[in-house]
């Protein structure tokens, strides 16, 4: 379980998180949706630690590791995918090759792991930061507008993955502007509004 309490984000003087109560349960997918800059993707941030609150805490009942997806994922575009998630996973060590291949396999990037990312669509590149963020068996996964540029066969099989990672208890936020699949099985709706749920 996550818990936050009263917390409060300021940047150059400005808020952008306040009044952020929020408690986070195992096997439960919560969506955060609202318009761009109403402070989704800083939510994402601090709920993994990237930020740290101005006021108020977030307590973590365990040492969680966490599967994310933040904004626009970065990676070495003259590498090819396959390079760029084994260099991922060298920093933890916790997994080898092989999970990583299985995970390419998932996500339809296995035939184009030996090709460089600049080759990649749009789509493609979604599909390697979503290996990334599940391939370790993260705790916690963070996805921020995890949805887009992905055909409707590879939405479907995130959905799945999604589900079956809820089932395992795990706890996923999803960050999205638009409608989230019904299939992805969202327990909760929060509607953020500058910097605010609603």
């Amino acid at each position: 379980m996550i818990q936050i309490t009263n917390v409060q984000k300021k940047l150059n003087g400005k808020d952008i998180l306040r009044d952020i109560n929020l408690e986070l349960k195992k096997g439960e997918c919560i969506s955060v949706t609202g318009y761009n800059g109403c402070g989704k993707t800083m939510l994402l941030r601090l709920i993994c630690g990237l930020i740290k609150p101005t006021n108020g805490e977030v307590k973590y009942e365990n040492d969680y590791k966490f599967g994310v997806i933040i904004e626009n994922p970065t990676f070495f575009m003259n590498e090819t995918g396959l390079y760029n998630l084994k260099y991922l996973a060298g920093i933890n060590k916790i997994i080898n090759e092989k999970t990583i291949n299985d995970y390419l396999k998932i996500f339809n990037l296995y035939d184009v792991r030996n090709k460089k990312v600049s080759t990649y669509s749009l789509g493609m590149k979604q599909r390697l930061a979503l290996c990334q963020a599940f391939m370790e068996n993260p705790d916690i996964i963070l996805l921020d507008e995890p949805f887009n540029a992905l055909d409707e066969k590879n939405l479907s099989i995130l959905c799945d993955i999604i589900q079956q990672e809820k089932e395992k208890g795990k706890i996923i936020v999803i960050a999205a502007h638009g409608e989230i699949p019904k299939k992805c099985g969202v327990n909760r709706v929060l509607k953020m509004e500058d910097g605010k749920i609603l």
